[in-house]
């Protein structure tokens, strides 16, 4: 995954070569065992011939594990996820995208501000990492934009509540499409809501 070192660092974080494809392999493949019983469809897209990255491997593990990690858990049994990364301005643009129960729109603004939640606390506080609603508290989300900020990548939030629970005030997603009473057929579920994180790092050389 590394290929040389380079002796600029940030605070004890040193900047390393990184080939993206590599590392996120290696970092998916240790996470799926922490969500293996969820029914989830994952697709991922990483395309070949990605430049190398310039950045703290553990801020790279951060980023794709917080985001698939914040995508399994805001996303029902059946449903889906897709995860890319691709050239883009010669750079790269790596996003994730869960077609899950979505963000509110007041709720959008606050999600980098960090301690936030958009779920009430009771409803994850005895649930497991990777379960249904199981978030945290948003500190995922603030360490991500801190990190943009002092490392020069970007990171955006694109999203749309689902519909059935915009429409129906206090009803709550069951956490399985099979049993919501909204929807007739997976893609009823899949057109309701959804959320979509994009992170793009710039090549700098």
């Amino acid at each position: 995954i590394f290929h040389g070192f380079v002796s600029h660092a940030s605070g004890s974080q040193h900047h390393k070569t990184i080939d993206l494809a590599a590392a996120f392999q290696e970092i998916y493949q240790k996470m799926i065992p922490g969500f293996h019983f969820r029914r989830i469809e994952i697709n991922i897209d990483i395309q070949e011939a990605l430049p190398p990255l310039l950045m703290p491997i553990d801020v790279l593990n951060k980023i794709v594990e917080g985001l698939i990690k914040n995508a399994i858990e805001n996303t029902p049994d059946q449903g889906r996820i897709d995860i890319s990364a691709q050239i883009r301005d010669k750079g790269i643009l790596f996003r994730v995208h869960d077609f899950g129960v979505g963000i509110k729109p007041d709720d959008q603004k606050r999600i980098f501000e960090g301690f936030f939640t958009t779920q009430e606390t009771l409803l994850y506080s005895t649930k497991t990492p990777f379960d249904f609603n199981a978030g945290g508290k948003g500190a995922d989300l603030l360490r991500m934009k801190l990190f943009s900020d002092r490392l020069g990548f970007t990171i955006h939030l694109d999203s749309r509540r689902c519909c059935y629970l915009l429409e129906n005030k206090g009803e709550a997603c069951p956490g399985d499409i099979l049993n919501c009473k909204f929807c007739t057929c997976r893609e009823d579920c899949l057109a309701s809501g959804y959320t979509l994180f994009s992170v793009f790092f710039p090549n700098e050389r």
